[in-house]
């Protein structure tokens, strides 16, 4: 059930934001929503009526496929807000995906536990209100916004706090300066994998912990990330620039995540969720960075297509991260290390 819609948002998560650079930001999130809606709807409709499961997943792999829009909000963002004001909007924006990770299951089971089905058609009113706000309230970013307002670029960090924006890169330096921001996103992609996966199994299998239990240990560390995304992103950002925030958040994950595996069985929980806070305050530091630092390289118009490859390689990585981990907590018992030496690697590049 879960590949199906993994595979459907595989197959079109670069062709929406392409989609998006000729057609606009606009039509294109309220197409998407609109369909999503309706996959949703569909889905809701295979329960009620008892569909034969390869249709329930066909509809699941439609709904898949109007999911990855997430590259076409960001790049609306670029189009939309001023140049220095990008990296804290996309921080913004991380925030809003997380507290909606949080509430949005919370609902779903309050939901489904009445009536197994609404929690899908509940999704698609949602979806086909966010189409109407979409359309009613967004403004379209036209060519002029796209210069009065952005200067054609993310602002590169300067080091000291402050930021300075240049000039639009050509095709060339634009492919050699987004390589290395694509490869730290694949590596952060697998590393987020390795913590969604293997902290709850570290909790229930070191700390024997209740679901209940564990739920707040996992809802804490989410709340923490939310509340640095929205009060820590842009303070940080002033003082230390791009380059060195995205640093900062990869140093933090890195020694959060290696504490987390050399922790004694022992411990307390007090310093379990000291130990994993360091990693939710550095990947709140790290998911606004890493889309501010590749919209840097993008030619003029084209931040969607760069943010749509950023997106497959991002789920490729979502994809194979989970096998490759498995195999090594299986026989070495140490993903978590593994995870932190990845991230090492990773400030090493940049």
């Amino acid at each position: 059930i879960a590949s199906s819609f993994a595979l459907g948002r595989f197959c079109t998560t670069s062709l929406w934001p392409i989609a998006s650079d000729y057609a606009g930001r606009k039509p294109v999130l309220c197409a998407a929503l609109l369909g999503g809606a309706v996959g949703s709807a569909l889905q809701g409709a295979a329960i009620v009526f008892h569909w034969p499961f390869a249709s329930f997943l066909a509809v699941r792999g439609l709904s898949g496929m109007f999911s990855g829009i997430v590259p076409v909000v960001k790049a609306y963002i670029v189009d939309a807000f001023p140049s220095e004001d990008v990296p804290k909007v996309l921080a913004y924006r991380e925030a809003a995906g997380t507290f909606a990770f949080i509430v949005g299951p919370a609902i779903g089971g309050i939901m489904a536990s009445r009536i197994f089905s609404s929690p899908l058609f509940f999704s698609a009113a949602t979806g086909t209100l966010a189409a109407v706000l979409a359309h009613k309230c967004l403004p379209d970013p036209s060519s002029k916004t796209r210069v009065t307002h952005r200067k054609d670029t993310v602002p590169h960090s300067t080091g000291e706090g402050g930021v300075a924006g240049q000039g639009v890169p050509s095709m060339k330096s634009a492919v050699l300066l987004a390589a290395p921001v694509l490869l730290m996103s694949f590596v952060w992609a697998c590393t987020r994998t390795c913590f969604h996966a293997y902290f709850p199994l570290l909790l229930a299998r070191r700390y024997a912990l209740s679901l209940t239990t564990m739920g707040v240990m996992l809802t804490s560390v989410s709340l923490l990330v939310a509340a640095v995304q929205v009060a820590g992103f842009e303070p940080c950002l002033k003082r230390l620039g791009l380059d060195k925030t995205f640093s900062v958040g990869g140093l933090l994950v890195a020694v959060g995540l290696a504490s987390l595996s050399l922790l004694p069985s022992g411990s307390s929980l007090a310093l379990v969720f000291a130990c994993s806070s360091l990693y939710g305050a550095g990947s709140a530091l790290i998911a606004p960075a890493l889309p501010a630092m590749l919209v840097r390289a993008a030619p003029k118009s084209r931040c969607g297509a760069l943010l749509g490859v950023e997106s497959a390689i991002v789920n490729f990585g979502r994809i194979v991260a989970p096998p490759i981990f498995a195999l090594l907590h299986r026989r070495l018992e140490v993903p978590f290390a593994t995870a932190s030496g990845l991230i090492g690697m990773m400030l090493a590049a940049a």
